[in-house]
């Protein structure tokens, strides 16, 4: 190879300095003692600056093998060759093909280095690398829809599977579109490529997406980053997996367990209504009697009040049970869900199942669909009934759980907190078989026309899409306990399970004008004395046509409009629309015992400020009223009908 003598090197040094390669020549401990014109091109060091410099030192040389074992290698042969890597002046990296020489062994034989610089022909072998590795995964893995993006979302190659999942006519349809033009909003992508900076990858079970039309895909995702040499995320590689077809035989199984769940509660809400029904007329025909004292009339009438609160929930339960709504998040209160559920199942199940509840006190209110929710205690709760053929006990649990406790179970546990529902009976329990079978849709183990295998596989659904988790431990004779994990969120606003943020001290202002509009007279004249108590003036129509015709008259006056949806003559929706073209800023609120989750987002999108779940409570009406025009006058003005 290049054997040279030391003292020979000087009388070359002009020749060498032609070479276009970096020629060095160094004592036994690595000093530099020759520098060719090579060396200053390629590293940036004049000659006078590098000599005397170790030269590993000055290069921050990084060797591919053990340097102790190179060492050790060249003292042996008084040769070594191999690539490195290593740092020019200006501080950018390179990689060099480098040849050590030594005269003999002895140990201060100087060494001749020469080192080419092999950087863009690296670069070339990376990308074409890359290039073969992107074209082998397309081939192979087609039945999963792949693409490789930029960090600013262009979206660089895809495969076929990616551009029919996602409904485009060709591929050069889907290069032409911003990755984050499909996720549902902006902030999905930059928490994801947030999460890929910090972790070098990212698993979703389940990410919603959007076609270019809005038609949603549902995928399990996987995201890997790759990095360039300074550690910055060049781009991302990305699987897509296609579930939108389970997805939405999840939703519809989610739909017939409801109705299922409905049927089953079905007599026991018959029986309660019955009681309610039961109290309210005893407690009517008590103040109606002529006998009756007036000391006696405070309880009476708040005895009749709890009992039409107690009518009205039953009523919201069963339309929840009973219809397919969207997903409504709201701060939900997972204590007193627990204790609606309890109070319900107790006339439900048989008398000889009991209940017991363990309820942290501090229990935060997490961001969460309480329906869905309460499907799902529902479902478990009748699981373990249906454990519990002699009898038992069923015990509800809330308690706080460190997201790293959960995530030493569940990949994907990214939360700092979780709070956990535990659902324990003591009853048949199941054997290890069963229970790995118990999420699958139609999976049952009950006789036929006794059970339709969807309960569990629902509660797994809806739990998935709110980003938890469900555990389960269960053994013959000894019972069965499903922990759901949900993610505590710690948003610093609170609000209400009916969607309303917490209000702030009324201010006093001015007598405001409210236009009232209720077909039902007890109700129309009840709501005008109470909203009058409260120092409104208030205009009451008893249909939509007569609500347009006060409006048109006094609606520079008219502060709110409180108006029924099911109206004669003009329906409430209608009238209000009507209103809002005599007067574009119309602030009104309206009230209906059901609506539609598509016909209140159409109501709400159109300029309607807020709605009232019939029958009426006051109180509620009055707080919203006080959100929107304020407080009419100072509470010690007028006495309280309530």
């Amino acid at each position: 190879m290049h054997e040279v003598q030391a003292e020979n090197f000087s009388a070359h040094a002009e020749l060498l300095d032609l070479a276009r390669d970096s020629i060095i020549l160094t004592d036994a401990e690595g000093t530099i003692l020759s520098w060719n014109r090579g060396a200053e091109r390629i590293y940036g060091w004049a000659r006078q600056e590098a000599v005397g410099e170790n030269v590993h030192t000055l290069l921050k040389t990084q060797f591919s093998d053990d340097a102790a074992a190179v060492e050790s290698k060249f003292k042996e042969q008084s040769h070594w060759e191999g690539e490195l890597q290593q740092v020019r002046r200006d501080g950018s990296r390179l990689w060099v093909t480098s040849h050590w020489t030594g005269k003999d062994q002895s140990a201060d034989s100087p060494r001749l280095l020469i080192n080419t610089d092999i950087t863009a022909r690296r670069k070339t072998e990376r990308a074409l690398r890359h290039s073969e590795a992107r074209y082998r995964r397309f081939v192979d893995e087609d039945l999963t829809g792949n693409l490789i993006i930029k960090r600013d979302g262009s979206i660089v190659t895809c495969n076929a599977a990616f551009v029919h999942a996602f409904g485009f006519a060709s591929a050069e349809e889907a290069l032409a579109v911003n990755f984050p033009a499909l996720l549902r909003n902006r902030r999905d992508w930059t928490d994801l490529v947030e999460q890929v900076r910090q972790h070098g990858a990212m698993e979703r079970q389940e990410l919603e997406m959007r076609q270019p039309r809005g038609e949603p895909v549902y995928v399990a995702a996987r995201f890997v980053g790759s990095f360039d040499e300074e550690g910055e995320l060049a781009d991302l590689q990305v699987y897509l997996f296609n579930d939108t077809k389970r997805k939405r035989l999840e939703q519809q199984l989610i739909q017939s367990q409801k109705m299922e769940g409905l049927g089953t509660l079905a007599g026991g809400i018959a029986h309660d209504f019955n009681n309610i029904l039961a109290i309210i007329l005893g407690y009517a025909s008590q103040l109606e009697s002529e006998n009756a004292k007036p000391e006696l009339v405070p309880g009476a009438v708040k005895v009749i009040k709890e009992a039409v609160e107690r009518g009205a929930a039953l009523v919201q339960q069963l339309l929840t049970s009973a219809r397919q709504t969207e997903a409504r998040l709201s701060s939900v209160d997972l204590n007193g869900l627990l204790q609606d559920v309890e109070r319900m199942l107790q006339a439900t199940f048989p008398k000889m199942i009991s209940f017991e509840l363990h309820l942290d006190p501090q229990f935060p209110l997490i961001t969460a669909d309480r329906s869905q929710l309460y499907q799902v205690l529902l479902n478990l709760c009748v699981n373990a009934r249906d454990a519990l053929p002699n009898g038992g006990t069923i015990s509800l649990e809330t308690s706080l759980v460190p997201g790293a406790e959960v995530g030493r179970d569940f990949t994907g546990a990214d939360s700092d907190r979780y709070a956990c529902i535990t659902v324990r009976d003591n009853g048949t329990g199941m054997t290890p078989e069963v229970k790995s079978h118990i999420f699958e849709p139609f999976y049952t183990t009950k006789e036929r026309a006794k059970g339709t295998g969807l309960g569990l596989s629902v509660v797994y659904g809806v739990v998935n899409n709110h980003h938890g988790f469900v555990h389960v431990e269960s053994a013959p004779g000894v019972g069965t306990t499903f922990c759901v994990y949900l993610p505590v969120d710690h948003s610093p606003a609170e609000t209400r399970e009916d969607g309303l943020t917490s209000v702030g001290p009324h201010k006093t202002g001015q007598p405001q004008t409210i236009l009232l509009v209720e077909d039902e007279d007890v109700l129309r004249e009840l709501g005008i004395a109470i909203l009058s108590a409260e120092g409104y003036r208030v205009l009451a129509a008893r249909d939509g046509m007569e609500a347009v015709e006060l409006f048109s008259i006094h609606h520079h006056d008219i502060g709110l409009v409180v108006c029924d949806l099911g109206l004669p003559r003009l329906g409430g929706y209608d009238a209000f629309l009507r209103m809002k073209g005599i007067r574009p800023g119309v602030r009104a609120i309206v009230a209906s015992g059901y609506l539609e989750p598509t016909l209140r987002s159409e109501i709400l999108k159109a300029g309607v400020i807020d709605t009232l779940q019939k029958p009426y409570d006051f109180r509620e009406m009055l707080e919203r009223i006080r959100a929107i025009i304020g407080k009419a006058q100072s509470e010690d003005d007028h006495p309280q009908l309530f």
